[in-house]
């Protein structure tokens, strides 16, 4: 599916689709990550930064292997994904048990259940890339939005950023995580996440984060050194990791309803506005919580294309798994895997 929304300076335009492939989909690859929640409107300010400043040092970020990045125009930026972080993952993930998967491990508040399923051959397959025009000269509107379903922004490391919420739309991920220990099939123990280590995971769809991801920051910052870009919001203001121009660790109390901040940064010495994500934080402050920036309702909607549905992930998985196969002229067996027709 392709989008283009238009308000003002604004452009976006997503490509979609799930196209999932992989005979050795040992279960639907669909996390339960998908963003949700509302925050009510609140005044803002006026932002004093030049708009070519935003523009400059967007330019100068080193955006990852698994994206692509063009400037259309002086105030647009097209970001290309693959879906894929440019990091390496974890072997395993724990995502929704799904018919006869075993469950081996709950989350931790909304107890969903679990089972493992591998990165190479259940959840890679499964990852879509995606396209936005973003404005890269933005400025604070009169009121805030609210960020919603799948992606409100992208990472350097060409994935998607998240809002902080389950589907329950009041659940933070990074609280509701969960972990299983256990040795595979060559002898290796193993640790499987619902969220890893980077507060991050797949929903089926794409990769993406829900809070600070340091598998990210690790990519510019030093461990005691000022947060770098890391990423852009829908609205065009970038987000950053969790530390100040000097170093410290940047407090929730210092941030603003959607985890905003006017501040000197590496990038912005006189300083900017800008998005933090707290480090270590589990709230709802964990993620962006609504947009300081202009960005319309069309565009939100576009950006939902890339949230998943719980109810409809797995039979969208299995239904595409089977169309496949039987263009293959293969049969899809009651395990999820897929033989020749005639082979048996």
């Amino acid at each position: 599916m392709n989008f283009r929304v238009r308000s003002g300076q604004f452009v976006l335009g997503f490509r979609v689709g799930l196209g999932l492939s992989g005979a050795g989909l040992a279960m639907a690859a669909a996390f339960i990550g998908c963003g949700g929640g509302s925050v009510s409107a609140v005044a803002t300010t006026t932002t004093t930064t030049s708009t070519n400043e935003y523009a400059t040092a967007y330019k100068a970020v080193a955006w990852g292997s698994t994206m692509t990045v063009s400037y259309p125009s002086s105030c647009e930026m097209t970001i290309t994904t693959t879906g894929q972080p440019d990091y390496t993952p974890n072997a395993y993930y724990l995502a929704p048990a799904s018919g006869s998967q075993t469950i081996v491990a709950h989350t931790s508040v909304t107890n969903t259940a679990l089972a493992v399923i591998s990165y190479a051959t259940g959840i890679k397959p499964s990852l879509e890339g995606s396209t936005a025009t973003l404005n890269t000269c933005p400025a604070k509107a009169t009121a805030t939005t609210a960020t919603g379903l799948g992606a409100i922004g992208y990472l350097i490391s060409g994935t998607a950023m998240f809002n902080p919420f389950e589907m329950d739309a009041s659940t933070p991920a990074v609280a509701d995580n969960a972990s299983y220990t256990f040795t595979d099939s060559s002898g290796t123990q193993q640790t499987a996440y619902f969220l890893d280590q980077c507060d991050s995971h797949s929903n089926g769809m794409t990769w993406h984060a829900h809070g600070n991801p340091n598998c990210v920051t690790s990519q510019v910052d030093t461990s005691t050194g000022p947060s770098h870009i890391i990423g852009i919001a829908l609205d065009g203001f970038p987000i950053y990791g969790g530390r100040d121009i000097n170093g410290s660790v940047i407090t929730v109390s210092q941030l603003d309803a959607c985890n905003g901040i006017t501040s000197a940064t590496p990038e912005f010495p006189s300083g900017a506005y800008h998005y933090v994500l707290p480090i270590g934080v589990t709230t709802k402050n964990a993620s962006i919580n609504c947009y300081s920036g202009t960005v319309s309702s069309s565009t939100m909607a576009a950006a939902r294309k890339l949230a998943c549905n719980m109810k409809t992930m797995f039979a969208m998985i299995e239904d595409k798994r089977r169309g496949k196969a039987k263009a293959a002229g293969m049969m899809t067996m009651p395990d999820g895997m897929a033989m020749r027709a005639g082979a048996m």
